[in-house]
Formats: C-alpha cells, sequence, structure tokens
C-alpha cells in the first residue's frame, strides 16, 4: 500500500452545498460557500412590506390628487379594490388604446397580474409573473420619463422586489441544509425560486439558489447550468462560484467542461493555484502528461521562489507516481495468481510442459513489465523529490511538503521490498536492494518527524512514525509514537 496519498491543505471543500439561510429578521445569508481556507458571508436586508398594502397605499394617494382623471384608470382602481382582477386587466387595456404611454395604465396591469399570480398554483404562477414584470418596468421607465412622482411611481418596483422576496423566502426556507430533503421539499423550492428568478431575472442570488437546489436535487446538468449563467451575469467575479462550478463538472466526470472552467478562472484569479493545479491533475489522468507539465511550468514561471508553486508542482508530479503506483499493484495481483497456477501445474505427476512454459513465460512478461514501470516511477520520483526540496528549502515549516518528502522516500523503499518479496531473478542483488529500501526509509523518518512537529494533533503523523519506527528497529520510539496515536 503506497503512502503520501493525502490531500494539500489547499484543495477545495467538495462536501457541503452553499447554505442560504433567512432568518427571523428578514436577513438573507448564504453561508458555508467552498473557499480554500475561508467562509464568506454577505447579507441582503429585504423590506416587508405586503402588496396589497403598497397598491392601497397608492390607491388613497392617488385618490388625494386627482383631479382630471383618466376614467378607465379610475375604473382599474375600482375593479382592484374589489378584487376584480379581470376588470382592472380591462380598464388599463383602453386607456392605453387611448394612451400608450400612459403609465397608470402599465401599473395597475402589473398589480392585477400580481394579485392573480397570487391565487394561482406555485408552479403555475411564471406567465403572471412575467406580465407582472413588463408591465411594472414599463410603468417605472414611464414615470421617470414624464418625472412623474405619484405614489403609484414610487410603488412600481418596491412592489416587484417585495414579491421577489416573497417567492424566494418560501423557496429557501423550506430547506433542511443540515439534513436531507424530500423530493417534493426540493421541487417546491425550486419553483418558489423559478419564480423569483422571473420576477427579478438580473439577481444573481436567484442563480446561486437554483443551482444549489438542483445540486442537493442530484441534478448536476441544471447545478451547473445555472452557477455557469451566476457567473456569466454577475457584476464582480466570485472565486466561489468558479469553485463550485468546477466541483460540478468534477462530480460528472466531465473532463472537457472542468478543463475550460478552470482555464477561465486560472485567467480571472491567476494568484489561486488551485485551479493551475486542478488542470495538471486532469492532463496527468488522461494521459495528457506533456500538457500537464507544460501548466506546471507555466506556473513556476511566474515566480520561481514561491515555495507553494514548488509544492504545487511537485505533488502533482507525485501524483503520476501514486498512479503507476496502482498499476504496479495491479500487476503484483496479476503475479500472485500466475505463481499459484505454476505450482499447481509443478504438483502435478504428469504436468504439460507447454502449459508450463506458456506460464512461465508470463511470469516472466509480468515480473518485466514490474520493473519497466518502477524504473519510471523512481524517475517520476527523483523529479517530484527536486521541486519538493526547493519548496521545503523556500518554506520549511509547510507540513504538506514535508509529508510529501517523507512519503516520496518511504515508497521508493516500499517498492524494493515488493521486489525482493515477489520478484526472483538470478541478477538480482537482494542484500544491496535491502541496503537501498533501508536508505529511503531513513531518509523518510526527519520528514516525517518534522510533520509531527508541525502537526502534532495529527494521529496519522504518529501512525506513520510508528510503522516506519518499527521497521527501522527503534523499539521505544515506536511506543511513544504508537501512545501518541493513540493506541
Amino acid at each position: 500500500m503506497s503512502s503520501g496519498t493525502r490531500k494539500l491543505k489547499l484543495c477545495l471543500n467538495k462536501r457541503k452545498p452553499f447554505r442560504l439561510l433567512l432568518k427571523d429578521n428578514g436577513t438573507l445569508i448564504f453561508d458555508d460557500v467552498p473557499k480554500f481556507d475561508f467562509i464568506q458571508i454577505f447579507k441582503l436586508q429585504i423590506m416587508k412590506v405586503s402588496v396589497k398594502l403598497m397598491v392601497v397605499a397608492a390607491l388613497l394617494g392617488s385618490i388625494l390628487i386627482a383631479c382630471a382623471s383618466d376614467p378607465n384608470i379610475e375604473s382599474a382602481k375600482l375593479s382592484l379594490r374589489n378584487a376584480d382582477f379581470q376588470g382592472v386587466l380591462d380598464s388599463a387595456e383602453r386607456a392605453l388604446e387611448e394612451n400608450p404611454e400612459n403609465a397608470d395604465a402599465f401599473y395597475y396591469k402589473g398589480a392585477a397580474w400580481l394579485e392573480i399570480a397570487e391565487e394561482q398554483p406555485v408552479d403555475q404562477r411564471r406567465d403572471a409573473l412575467q406580465s407582472a414584470r413588463e408591465s411594472m418596468v414599463r410603468a417605472d421607465e414611464l414615470f421617470r420619463a414624464q418625472e412623474i412622482s405619484s405614489n403609484e411611481a414610487q410603488t412600481a418596483i418596491p412592489l416587484l422586489v417585495n414579491r421577489w422576496r416573497d417567492e424566494y423566502s418560501q423557496g429557501i426556507g423550506g430547506i433542511d441544509f443540515e439534513g436531507d430533503n424530500p423530493p417534493e421539499v426540493l421541487q417546491l423550492a425550486i419553483q418558489h425560486v423559478y419564480n423569483a428568478h422571473t420576477v427579478m431575472p438580473d439577481s444573481t442570488m436567484n442563480l446561486d439558489a437554483l443551482a444549489e437546489l438542483y445540486f442537493m436535487s442530484d441534478d448536476l446538468d441544471n447545478a451547473a447550468k445555472y452557477m455557469r449563467e451566476a457567473i456569466e451575469h454577475a457584476d464582480e467575479a466570485d472565486l466561489s462560484r468558479y469553485q463550485r462550478l468546477t466541483y460540478f463538472f468534477m462530480l460528472q466526470e466531465n473532463n472537457e467542461g472542468t478543463l475550460e472552467v478552470l482555464e477561465m478562472a486560472a485567467q480571472v484569479f491567476p494568484d489561486e493555484i488551485f485551479f493551475v493545479q486542478e488542470q495538471a491533475n486532469i492532463y496527468f489522468r488522461t494521459g495528457q502528461n506533456d500538457k500537464a507539465m507544460q501548466v506546471l511550468e507555466d506556473l513556476i514561471a511566474r515566480d520561481e521562489s514561491n515555495a507553494q508553486y514548488r509544492l504545487v508542482f511537485g505533488s502533482q508530479i507525485y501524483q503520476e507516481y501514486l498512479n503507476l503506483t496502482q498499476e504496479v499493484a495491479g500487476l503484483y495481483d496479476e503475479l500472485f495468481d500466475l505463481n499459484q497456477q505454476f505450482r499447481e501445474l509443478a504438483r502435478q505427476s504428469r504436468p504439460n510442459q507447454q502449459r508450463v512454459s506458456e506460464v512461465e513465460g508470463q511470469i516472466n512478461a509480468v515480473q518485466d513489465k514490474i520493473r519497466e514501470l518502477d524504473l519510471q516511477r523512481f524517475d517520476i520520483a527523483d523529479r517530484a523529490e527536486e521541486q519538493l526540496m526547493i519548496s521545503f528549502e523556500l518554506e520549511p515549516n509547510e507540513p504538506n511538503t514535508t509529508y510529501t518528502l517523507g512519503a516520496i522516500n518511504e515508497n521508493r523503499g516500499l517498492a524494493l521490498v515488493d521486489q525482493i518479496n515477489n520478484l526472483f531473478d538470478d541478477s538480482m542483488d537482494f542484500s544491496d536492494m535491502e541496503r537501498r529500501a533501508m536508505d529511503y526509509f531513513r531518509a523518510a523518518l526527519p520528514f516525517y518527524e518534522k510533520t509531527a512537529e508541525l502537526e502534532p494533533e495529527e494521529v496519522d503523523n504518529w501512525m506513520k512514525l510508528f510503522q516506519l519506527y518499527t521497521r527501522l528497529g527503534m523499539q521505544d520510539d515506536a511506543e511513544r509514537a504508537a501512545e501518541r496515536a493513540g493506541f
């Protein structure tokens, strides 16, 4: 089993979705936004004024200041007071036939559509809300152009904002962000937020919420769609959105989409090395090693004395070592099965010599492949160690660096032990291989000790030391490490 696979501390937190909370005082809080080393919280204070109260206030105000009123508008007001919303629409349309720029007519059309939407099922409101928005926005444009300062002029947009707040809070307020949510609860929340988005399509809060609700519903296609829209519509670039979109594509195992986001994010946030690191990860994983190395070399070229850049470079090279290690482990399993077959054939009184030769040839081929991959692994380990040693010299108190340097040496030693125990070749110098393996284990020791010094509360560090002390015959030290590990 290879060591040294723990994640760097700068890796993205992939476990938690955003938490969008509506507090009792009407404050919306976005919490648990995944960051490298911090949590972003931002708040939005939202007014709490009902649609009906706003319209009533506008009606009372207009009655007080009416002089030569438009009879169609007066009819619309009367219909609105009587909850005859179709009558409001009919009267407003007549007013617009006489004057297409009648701001009050658009206002009362919008008010009627808001009331109609209120009486419809949640999943059937969108058309009414769209009509309400179009009418109120047009009313506001005309009020401003005509320099009208009536109560209607002052409440047109606030009515839309209030309606947005109601739909948004009803959607988010019913979600349990600490546990599971039934599918029907998530679907209802999505419908409410869709309605909010219809009323105020320029709000990226709607898009953030839709992305997270779809993520919680295991609909990654729509989660990615709305997070991308949030990125495209935001006035300012937000790091957490790029991280979140990257995560959605990763979950889909969509390498092309992930690379597109990572490249875009790396341009917007050039100092966030996570995006560069993940690009290299994908290139390595898909066998595009030259591209991966170029990405990392470009990172180093920005600042050759940056310890963190060197750490990322060395760690990514080392990841290639770990990938090959999995392949080698599979070959050792295959070799074990072939040796079992060979022994069974050898125990037979009259073994099939042709079959014996075939199995023997297969054993030799697998052993040769293991040696070939081990040469590649050691070459990769040398290159990773070179970068990590530079990082260590620049910043000797970075535990990710010390841990990985320890793991590189330990794993080279373990690779030699595996060869000693499993490969058979007359040319193998077992005593020399044992000496080299012990040299690697001893080289790993000070780096693991430094890591434990830097992170004394990490049990894994003491487990590593216990294993290594035991292998090196340092029993007293092994006992102390075992106590720290909680044995």
